[in-house]
């Protein structure tokens, strides 16, 4: 009985590493099938997670598509739908890395066309306007297509509208080919920016000069509330501090006053920020208003199939 105890550990042992094996080696023979996957469907699965709002599944299975079928002729388009993925999922400097790369070896397709598009919009993202502006100028100067030089010059004016830069974006725009200005409306956006110069704007050292009198300035930013409320403030302080010291009450009087010169000089401060903050403000409501100008970008990539419509909607 003793010897049969050590020996069934032994059998079992045996009967698994060289069973499992032949099971395996058996398993075709007896009807289970490898898996295999195609370019196509590959490619289509990848595209069905990025479709879905699954981006990092998308980017993982369009680098399995890249590194299994590398002769495939969709790999450009898979790189791109990688960046595209990126893109919409904030990632905006992994996004510009790959539309860079494609745009390195630039040959005018559609494709090429697309990525310095996205280039520049990903840089835009980061805040990295004066390189997306760049972007588009190197673009605008390796391309020999109209449509796609007047598109670059269209979203160039629009870079400095969101820049309020009024005069460059109207030469962006009155560059565009006249075959192409009334596909961008150009007459209206320079009708439109032709309006930039009766933006109302306050001067922020006439209100410093005004608030001497407290709360002058708020009025002249037409911060009516904060106006009452400064000279209020000032004023009872001023007399506060003015009945301390005719009562001998210096000690008193110092302290009001301390405190008085501190709201006193918070009153001009505010009020040179409030003249700022009017400006900002002026400058955002026509911004938003030339804004509603703005057009649908729509944009054709190449896919071996077809063409993939890409749809751009800026906000």
């Amino acid at each position: 009985m003793g010897y049969v105890k050590v020996l069934q550990p032994v059998l079992r042992f045996l009967i698994i590493a060289i069973g499992v094996p032949l099971l395996m080696i058996a398993a075709p023979a007896n009807g289970f099938a490898r898996l295999t996957i195609d370019a196509d469907s590959q490619y289509r699965f990848a595209q069905s997670r990025l479709d879905s709002g699954a981006v990092d599944e998308a980017i993982a299975e369009f680098n399995r598509f890249i590194h299994f079928f590398p002769a495939d002729p969709r790999i450009a388009q898979a790189r791109f739908q990688t960046g595209m993925a990126h893109f919409s999922a904030g990632r905006y400097q992994a996004a510009a890395a790959i539309f860079n790369q494609q745009t390195m070896g630039f040959a005018g397709s559609p494709l090429d066309n697309q990525a310095f598009f996205m280039l520049s919009r990903s840089h835009a993202r980061q805040g990295m306007i004066e390189q997306a502006i760049l972007d588009l100028h190197n673009l605008v100067a390796l391309s020999s297509a109209s449509d796609v030089i007047d598109r670059a010059r269209y979203e160039l004016g629009w870079l400095h509208v969101d820049q309020a830069r009024w005069n460059e974006a109207e030469q962006a725009f009155g560059r565009i080919s006249p075959d192409n200005q009334d596909r961008f409306q150009v007459a209206d956006l320079e009708q439109a920016l032709a309006l930039s110069d009766a933006i109302p704007f306050k001067n922020p050292t006439t209100a410093g000069m005004l608030s001497i009198v407290p709360g002058g300035g708020q009025l002249y930013t037409k911060r009516y509330q904060d106006a009452a409320t400064a000279f209020l403030i000032n004023a009872g302080l001023i007399w506060a501090a003015w009945e301390s010291f005719d009562n001998e009450l210096y000690a008193l009087g110092s302290v009001i006053s301390a405190v008085g010169f501190g709201f006193y000089a918070g009153n001009i401060y505010g009020a040179v920020s409030s003249a700022h903050k009017y400006n900002r403000d002026r400058i955002t409501e026509y911004r938003e208003r030339l804004n509603q100008r703005r057009q649908i970008s729509l944009s054709l990539a190449p896919s071996p199939k077809g063409a993939a419509l890409c749809l751009t909607i800026r906000f």
